[in-house]
């Protein structure tokens, strides 16, 4: 509790000054109906100052400089960009906005949630992204500016390599991820894989996070939550050149270029970029070196919308995906079990052409077609008891086809929306293990595919200060295993599995006042089990063959989700609470038996679970250059009963591993004259267990860090310092048991001390 005093008690301890300054006041109005916005933000480009419009959509700012920029948005119009040359007197400047009708934002409408949905969610716009972003990868990002996201990585640099998030203490394969609506899944393991598309935060132009089941979108099952990026819009764009160079601790350096064309005068628009990162990591033999492609292109008709989104990615990784006991990292904390041999090379393209269709100005549909592939080298090698190194080689090859298909209607009076759609898709993947430097002569390969169509209907309806929603989704899903016979040294074969989920959600929101509003819903999700949970391993051998031919070994999982809170959003004050009730049934969890001969963890099904809490998201901003803004969750979990396979021993109300009850992050920005600014953030994560039988020796270690950040801005180019981890704390987000000798410990993922970052922004 004194960590969690000191953190909400930072604001206090930042030195506050007064400057010379300009008032500037108006209201903010529709173009066509002149009736005023209410919620509309006024925000200062390249600072933290901002405002937004009262009952009466008038607003009121006080500028810290002579002359600003000023960004004009609210949800459903267009934003506008506004010159003021200020003096020292008041400035009137009444402002209007025009509705929207980009074509780019129907297949986003489509999946996300509105912002006065029954959805606990939270939309982050290009702008934040770019206040904390110098070349992470996008959910350490989001672990800063969102509730309930823990985070590690493997290399400890946040830039590429391999790394994990969990989401209300639930693993990342849990979590729907898309970008422009298409699954960024791996959808045989249902995990994403960040590195090996380095830099995609610069190409966002908003996500969106919804935890808990939210509303139904593409691919795998939002059990846990969705996260949906946008990729960057054309439309809005002038023509610009962005340079881009960071660099810092660990020997990173990091350089991207980009080019946005704007609307042309033929009605076509670009944008391209090109990023290469290099880093050597933090622990020993946990470098990186990567590179990514990023292009979009449309042409626009007066009513159509035509556009290909397309990137690719390669990232050679030093691997270092082992945990690490406790005793060895007393002894050196950047100890790396995995051999210093083993460098993957991996890669992943998608590609994505959208039509977009306004049929009349209540009516629009948006169908996309899509390709995902992904595949390269992952060696392993071993020291026999002979001294001989080896290393085997487990290569995979995926690829993905897919089609949706949107309709979405808004009535007249925008008081009735419906939408509706559909998605298939087919995925294709081809394990194999081959020893090296043999290895086009494999001694193993399998064959797995899964295919998939959904169904979703949704609809809400305004009435008065009320909003009723509903959403339904229905999703059959097949997945076939094709095993090695001449492995298994028998003619055998594995039952296809077909599954179909129904997931229902509803809700209610009433609005209080133009700014402040209450929801409650319900939503129900279920989940087919992974190949890994029906395996245990990574192949199909003689040791879990039984399982795997028993098509209900792993049975799929549900969740029933609760949700209700208050946001609001009143002058200074922006922010929500809410609590949240999640109620598992048949949880997949690694407790089945362990197979050490065949490298088998089996799963099985955890007949009752639940996760219950409450998450808080705000910001305060007292003046115009002072800003504080975080949020903390609160959360109980529990496991009814849990009995380890071959014991007679049963575990009552356990705590799930890797699910802290307190989850904390604060910032503290100011603007020191009108082209300096800083600002210092905080985090804590109270401790959590490492195995479901809660033993007080196999925990992770509650932690509290502290970042600091300066940010100058000359013109249009920015430059920024970075520091992480200021106190120079050792700490682990991530961890497993590992053996130690003949006793278990605990085993980490060692993230870095006090180290830092910059980077330069060119814009032209």
């Amino acid at each position: 509790m004194k960590t969690l005093t000191t953190l909400l008690l930072v604001g206090c301890l930042f030195p506050v000054s007064v400057w010379a300054q300009t008032s500037v006041s108006g209201t903010v109005t529709d173009a066509s109906t002149n009736e005023p916005l209410v919620g509309a933000n006024i925000r200062v480009v390249s600072t933290q100052q901002g405002a937004t419009t009262d009952t009466q959509g008038n607003y009121r700012l006080e500028l810290s400089q002579d002359s600003a920029m000023l960004q004009i948005s609210y949800v459903g119009y267009q934003s506008r960009n506004i010159k003021i040359n200020g003096t020292s007197q008041a400035i009137q400047r009444s402002i209007q906005l025009s509705p929207s009708s980009s074509l780019e934002e129907v297949i986003i409408e489509a999946i996300r949630a509105d912002q006065q949905a029954p959805v606990t969610q939270k939309t982050i716009e290009r702008e934040e992204i770019e206040e904390l972003y110098v070349g992470q990868d996008a959910l350490y990002v989001l672990e800063e500016i969102t509730p309930s996201i823990l985070t590690y990585s493997e290399s400890g640099t946040q830039l590429t390599n391999y790394g994990q998030m969990r989401l209300r203490g639930i693993d990342q394969t849990r979590i729907n991820i898309t970008l422009n609506g298409v699954p960024l899944n791996d959808m045989i393991d249902q995990g994403v894989f960040f590195s090996n598309f380095s830099d995609l935060g610069n190409s966002v132009s908003s996500v969106q996070v919804q935890r808990g089941v939210g509303t139904s979108t593409n691919g795998t099952a939002s059990y846990a939550g969705s996260i949906s990026f946008e990729a960057v819009n054309l439309d809005d764009s002038v023509a610009s050149t962005e340079l881009q160079l960071s660099g810092g601790s660990f020997r990173t350096i990091r350089a991207s270029g980009e080019v946005k064309t704007g609307k042309l005068s033929n009605n076509t628009a670009f944008y391209s970029r090109f990023s290469r990162t290099k880093s050597e990591g933090y622990r020993n033999h946990s470098g990186t070196d990567s590179y990514s492609f990023f292009f979009s292109g449309g042409y626009f008709g007066e009513k159509d919308l035509l556009k290909l989104t397309a990137f690719t990615g390669q990232t050679k990784n030093e691997l270092a995906y082992l945990p690490v006991a406790l005793p060895d990292i007393q002894q050196n904390p950047k100890t790396n079990y995995v051999s210093d041999n083993d460098t993957d090379d991996f890669g992943q393209e998608f590609i994505q052409l959208q039509y977009t269709r306004i049929i009349n100005p209540s009516l629009s549909s948006v169908s996309s077609v899509y390709y995902g592939g992904a595949g390269g080298d992952f060696p392993a090698g071993f020291t026999d008891e002979n001294g001989n190194f080896s290393q085997v080689n487990y290569p995979l090859f995926n690829d993905h086809f897919g089609f949706m298909t949107y309709l979405n209607h808004t009535s007249y009076d925008g008081q009735l929306s419906i939408n509706g759609g559909v998605h298939a898709y087919t995925f294709r993947r081809e394990n194999i293990e081959a020893i090296i430097p043999t290895i086009n002569e494999p001694y193993y390969y399998d064959k797995s595919r899964k295919n998939e169509l959904s169904v979703f209907g949704k609809v809400s309806y305004e009435w008065n200060q009320l909003m009723l929603f509903g959403d339904i989704q229905f999703r059959s899903v097949g997945l076939s295993l094709t095993p090695d016979q001449d492995f298994l040294g028998q003619s055998a074969s594995v039952p296809d599995r077909d599954w179909t989920f129904i997931n229902p959600k509803v809700g209610v929101t009433y609005r209080f006042t133009p700014l402040m509003d209450a929801y409650a819903s319900f939503g129900r999700s279920g989940r087919e089990p992974t190949r890994y949970d029906i395996l245990g391993s990574t192949q199909i051998n003689t040791f879990n063959l039984p399982s795997a031919q028993d098509v209900n070994a792993v049975q799929p999982e549900y969740v029933n989700d609760l949700e209700a809170g208050v946001r609001i959003h009143r002058g200074k004050l922006a922010g929500q609470a809410n609590l949240f009730y999640m109620q598992f049934e048949n949880e997949i969890a690694p407790i089945g038996e362990s197979i050490p001969e065949g490298f088998v963890q089996l799963r099985k099904n955890v007949p009752n679970s639940y996760r219950r809490g409450i998450e808080v998201d705000w910001t305060y901003q007292p003046t115009a250059q002072l800003s504080f803004s975080g949020n903390a969750t609160y959360m109980q979990s529990n496991i009814d009963e849990y009995a380890p396979e071959g014991s007679d021993q049963v575990f009552r109300n356990v705590e799930p591993v890797i699910s802290p009850d307190w989850l904390v992050n604060g910032s503290l920005a100011y603007q020191l004259i009108d082209w300096l600014g800083a600002s210092v953030s905080g985090r804590y994560v109270s401790e959590s267990y490492l195995e479901p039988t809660n033993q007080p020796n196999l925990i992770l270690p509650s932690f509290f860090l502290m970042d600091a950040r300066v940010t100058a801005r000359f013109r249009q180019h920015e430059f920024s310092i970075q520091a992480n981890n200021l106190f120079d704390t050792e700490y682990y987000s991530y961890g497993e048991p590992v053996m130690y000798g003949d006793e278990t410990v605990p085993g980490y993922f060692v993230q870095p001390p006090r180290h830092f970052y910059a980077i330069l922004r060119l814009r032209f």
